[in-house]
């Protein structure tokens, strides 16, 4: 995976948390936490991939 991915994903987390004081405002305690579960769940998965492309990475070497 090419590090242009993860920075996608990570523009993706960012933005998200920029959104979540609106979300909190605007939607149902359900819709929330909700969100929060994505926005958890974006970042793990942000960071496994990264974690992942810099082990394959210094496997090639």
């Amino acid at each position: 995976m090419r590090l242009v991915w993860l920075g996608a994903l990570s523009a993706l987390a960012v933005l998200m948390a920029v959104f979540t004081p609106y979300v909190f405002r605007t939607e149902s305690r359900w819709q929330g936490i909700a969100w929060l579960v994505m926005l958890a769940g974006t970042v793990a998965l942000t960071a496994v991939l990264l974690r992942a492309e810099l082990l394959i990475r210094r496997q090639r070497r």
